[in-house]
């Protein structure tokens, strides 16, 4: 198989923002680390939080911990801190450094050199430069964002125009509603049955109405194991049409067995495989057809 590892996810290793992480776990990663790493951290998570609420809820928090408004003046501020760290770093070790002439009574006086220009405007330097990795890496990032926005748009957009058929939740079984040639009739959904079953009495109202006939829908004798392991005859017909929820179905396969009460009607595989791509979802008492 093949390594499919995006650079979002390899970011998401190094830094230890799993999905799983809770919004007080980000916070506490987010202060552990050092000023680099929150500018990464923050990074991140401005593409995470699109997709995430943990994300999106801990960056809220970081702001109220930093004392700013949005993502432009805490990495304003972290920047002005990194930046500050490095000078108050330079002046300790400066004032560590042992001075040459403490030790001598003569002191040899040294020419004044002017600074070079970097020398003069390296702080202003150090904070553009700064600045200007973040956008680039801001940049890169957010691109990649409108792509996972994107994505999960379509993904959304794909699951809103699903539709779905109610079961109805009776006795520990669930029950399917349908309309045949304008009869409300009710089935036992049986997703261990292969073949829906109904009734010979139902049956003979359809052929007085005229709904099917048995030279034209009429298709076989067979035989179906029951739960219980007996064999049972039956008679297959092809009914035109069941109307299922939002859905219509045609040349529908069903076994006509004499001993199916008018109430305990059936439900199989083949019916539901009709609908399409479905999913049954009986903790929600549903059929989604894709």
């Amino acid at each position: 198989m093949k390594n499919n590892i995006s650079n979002l996810d390899f970011k998401r290793h190094r830094l230890g923002l799993t999905k799983e992480l809770t919004v007080f776990n980000i916070l506490n990663t987010y202060k552990k680390s050092s000023l680099k790493l929150k500018l990464e951290i923050i990074a991140l998570i401005e593409v995470l939080k699109h997709t995430e609420q943990n994300y999106n809820e801990a960056l809220s928090l970081i702001y109220k911990l930093e004392k700013v408004k949005d993502s432009t003046g805490l990495l304003t501020q972290l920047s002005k801190h990194q930046l500050d760290t490095k000078v108050i770093s330079n002046v300790k070790r400066m004032e560590m450094a042992p001075n040459p002439n403490s030790d001598s009574e003569i002191q040899t006086a040294i020419p004044k050199v002017k600074p070079s220009y970097y020398k003069r405007n390296k702080h202003s330097l150090l904070i553009v430069s700064g600045f200007l990795v973040l956008f680039i890496f801001y940049f890169i990032i957010g691109t990649s964002s409108n792509k996972t926005v994107k994505k999960n748009y379509n993904n959304q957009k794909i699951t809103t125009n699903s539709t779905y058929i109610q079961l109805i939740p009776e006795y520990g079984h669930k029950f399917v509603n349908t309309t045949i040639n304008g009869t409300p009739t009710t089935f036992m959904l049986d997703t261990g049955a292969t073949t829906s079953t109904i009734s010979r009495s139902y049956l003979n109202k359809h052929i007085r109405s005229g709904f099917v006939s048995r030279y034209k829908n009429f298709i076989k004798n067979a035989y179906y194991t029951m739960a219980s392991g007996n064999r049972v005859s039956a008679e297959v017909w092809q009914f035109p049409s069941i109307k299922i929820g939002p859905k219509t179905i045609y040349n529908v396969e069903i076994a006509v067995m004499d001993d199916v009460d008018d109430d305990g009607f059936l439900m199989g595989m083949s019916t539901i495989n009709k609908l399409g791509k479905t999913t049954i979802d009986l903790s929600n008492n549903k059929i989604i057809i894709n």
